[in-house]
């Protein structure tokens, strides 16, 4: 892995968060996203450069004030990176203030985002990366 790639998923989790746009560039054309959530029905696997944009219209309609900070990226034994996050929102419907940190496993080939895992406890992501906390 490449720090001009780690550098360019940091910029795209900050215009991410400035724009609520992901860059479609950055994405390969068989990309699959992960997702494992106990919180809203956004679990299961999407496909495609759109995935990451169809989860987060999901997150979207549960949560208002939605915001999830890039506390570290963190590269992996086998070049994948780990990005720890911070995640603040309110529920819609039941006002619920939440803030939680998660973890987002990435992996990418040709300098394309191949796929990425998405774990609700960062220590899991971690563990399953070969890393330890």
């Amino acid at each position: 892995m490449s720090q001009g790639t780690i550098d360019r998923l940091r910029a795209g989790y900050q215009a991410f968060g400035r724009t609520g746009e992901a860059g479609v560039g950055f994405f390969a054309h068989e990309f699959e996203l992960r997702q494992a959530s106990s919180i809203i029905d956004t679990a299961g696997v999407f496909h495609g450069k759109d995935a990451v944009r169809d989860v987060m219209q999901e997150l979207e309609e549960s949560f208002e004030g939605l915001t999830m900070e890039p506390e570290d990226l963190i590269e992996a034994p086998d070049g994948d990176v780990v990005v720890l996050i911070h995640i603040r929102g309110r529920g819609r419907g039941s006002h619920i203030e939440i803030d939680n940190h998660v973890a987002h496993v990435w992996t990418f080939r040709d300098d394309k985002a191949v796929r990425c895992l998405v774990y609700e406890e960062p220590a899991e992501a971690l563990q399953a990366a070969g890393l330890s906390q």
